[in-house]
């Protein structure tokens, strides 16, 4: 499970130690639940909503993958065809639509999202042109964006659910 905690306590301004210190907790718990390597119990996850100041799902969030198959979900799909000159507007219109981009081909764009429009969660989407150094790709998914792939070496893929997002019923 993705969680805000390293970004909440980098607000705040305390280190991991400090956060374990308010939290009862160690150094490495708070390590391993901001890596998302351990999810936390439900006392843990409380008391950091309390001390955030925040509900828990909106620094939680769940798999979307997961939810589905727990809920019996289903997913739609769709093929876009798309050149190099309206792929960028393709790209923004579906994931204004919830539409969350899986894969690419020559001119194709594949998309999926969830039947149920409740599920659904709008997403934003970043094609790089030219040579992708690995320090740009860095600071993009430290910005939060999901490397996709490249195509030909030439253009390169991002996506990132919309910052902000209000979650409504049956939403994370």
């Amino acid at each position: 499970m993705k969680n805000r905690i390293a970004e909440l306590r980098t607000t705040e301004g305390w280190s991991q130690a400090q956060l374990a210190e308010r939290l009862a907790v160690s150094r490495q718990t708070v390590n391993a639940l901001e890596s998302s390597k351990n999810d936390p119990g439900l006392s843990l996850a409380l008391r950091i909503s309390w001390l955030f100041k925040l509900p828990v799902e909106s620094i939680f969030v769940a798999d979307l993958d997961e939810k589905m198959l727990t809920m019996s979900e289903k997913w739609e799909y769709l093929d876009k065809m798309a050149t190099a000159f309206d792929e960028v507007g393709i790209l923004e219109k579906m994931g204004v639509d919830g539409w969350e981009m899986t894969g690419f081909g020559a001119m194709v764009l594949r998309f999926r999202r969830p039947e149920n429009p409740q599920l659904r969660r709008p997403w934003e989407y970043q094609r790089l042109s030219g040579l992708l150094l690995g320090d740009e790709r860095s600071r993009m998914e430290r910005d939060g964006w999901l490397y996709c792939g490249s195509w030909m070496s030439v253009f390169h893929y991002f996506k990132r659910e919309s910052p902000g997002f209000l979650s409504g019923p049956g939403c994370e």
